[in-house]
C-alpha cells in the first residue's frame, strides 16, 4: 500500500514541472483547491482547535476510527484496481492521486482524530468532487464551451480591428512584425477548469460564512456566465498582444493572462458575497430582517 502511494506522489511530482510551466490553472485544478483549503483552514483554526481539544483518548469513537482506517486503505485498493498507466492521461492520473491523497488524509484524520469528522467531511467531500467533476465538464461541455468561447472571441478581435482569419475553433493571424501565428481553442482552454474551481471556491464560501442557497445559486449562474465572457476576452486580449509584438508575445502572454483575469473575477466574487448573502439559522433556514 505505501509503494502504491508513494506512486501516487510520484505522478503529481512528475507532471508538476511541466504544468507550472504550462497551464496550471486551467489544465490540474487541483493547486487553486489547495490553495483555498489552506486558506480556508487557516481562517478556522480557532474552531479547529477547539474541537480538536475535546479529544480523549485513543480508544473512543472505535467505529468512526474504523471508517478512517478503511479510507486510508480505499484508494490504494481503487487504483490498483483501475488504474491503468497505459490507458490514462497524466492529467487524469495526477487528479485521481490528489484525490486519493485527501481521502488518506481525511481517513488518517478519523483514525487519530475522530471528533473532527463532522467539520471537516464538507472539505473533503468538496475538494475530491472538485477535483474529478473537471474531468467530465470537460467530457460534456468543453466542446461547446470552446466554439462559443471562439466565436465571441472572434468578434472581439473584429472589434478590435484585427485582421484574424478564423476557422471553428483554430484562427491564423500575421503579427505587425511579419510573424505568423496559428492556434487551436480546444476544450482544455474553454474555461471549463475555471468555472469547476470558482464553484468549489463558491462551495466553500457557502460552507464557511453560512449564506442561504440562494445567494451561493444566484452567484453560480452569474460566474458560468461570466467566465466564459472572461475566456473569450483573454482570448482576444492575447491574439492583439501576438499581433502588436508577434509570436514570442503571443506565447509568452497565453499561459499567464487568464490568471490575471481570473482572480480578479475571484478576489471580486470574495469581497461581494458576504455582503449579500443573508445567513441561514441554526435549522438552515434565513432569518427575517425587518
Amino acid at each position: 500500500m505505501l509503494s502504491i502511494y508513494s506512486n501516487q506522489v510520484a505522478t503529481l511530482a512528475s507532471g508538476l514541472d511541466d504544468l507550472l510551466t504550462s497551464t496550471l490553472g486551467t489544465v490540474f485544478p487541483a493547486y487553486p483547491f489547495l490553495a483555498l483549503l489552506v486558506v480556508l483552514t487557516a481562517l478556522r483554526w480557532k474552531d479547529f482547535h477547539k474541537i480538536l481539544l475535546t479529544e480523549r483518548g485513543l480508544t473512543s469513537n472505535s467505529g468512526t476510527r474504523l471508517v478512517g482506517v478503511l479510507l486510508v486503505i480505499l484508494p490504494a485498493a481503487l487504483w490498483g484496481l483501475f488504474y491503468r498507466p497505459v490507458d490514462s492521461s497524466i492529467y487524469f492520473a495526477m487528479e485521481l492521486a490528489a484525490s486519493s491523497i485527501v481521502l488518506v488524509a481525511y481517513g488518517a484524520l478519523l483514525a487519530l482524530n475522530p471528533t473532527m469528522w463532522k467539520i471537516m467531511l464538507p472539505y473533503a467531500s468538496l475538494y475530491s468532487l472538485g477535483l474529478l467533476s473537471p474531468l467530465f465538464m470537460l467530457d460534456t461541455l468543453g466542446t461547446p464551451l470552446a466554439a462559443l468561447s471562439s466565436y465571441l472571441a472572434a468578434g472581439m478581435t473584429t472589434a478590435l480591428g484585427i485582421h484574424v482569419a478564423w476557422h471553428g475553433v483554430s484562427f491564423e493571424l500575421v503579427s505587425a512584425a511579419g510573424d505568423p501565428i496559428s492556434a487551436v481553442v480546444t476544450p482544455a482552454c474553454s474555461a471549463v477548469y475555471s468555472i469547476s474551481i470558482y464553484l468549489a471556491l463558491l462551495g466553500l464560501m457557502y460552507l464557511d460564512m453560512g449564506t442561504s442557497i440562494a445567494t451561493a445559486a444566484k452567484f453560480a449562474v452569474v460566474g458560468v456566465v461570466v467566465i466564459p465572457l472572461l475566456n473569450s476576452a483573454r482570448i482576444a486580449l492575447t491574439i492583439w498582444f501576438g499581433s502588436v509584438n508577434g509570436s514570442a508575445a503571443f506565447w509568452g502572454i497565453h499561459d499567464w493572462l487568464g490568471y490575471g483575469l481570473f482572480l480578479a473575477f475571484y478576489i471580486a466574487v470574495l469581497l461581494t458575497y458576504p455582503r449579500t448573502g443573508r445567513p441561514r439559522t441554526t435549522d438552515g433556514s434565513v432569518p427575517f430582517r425587518a
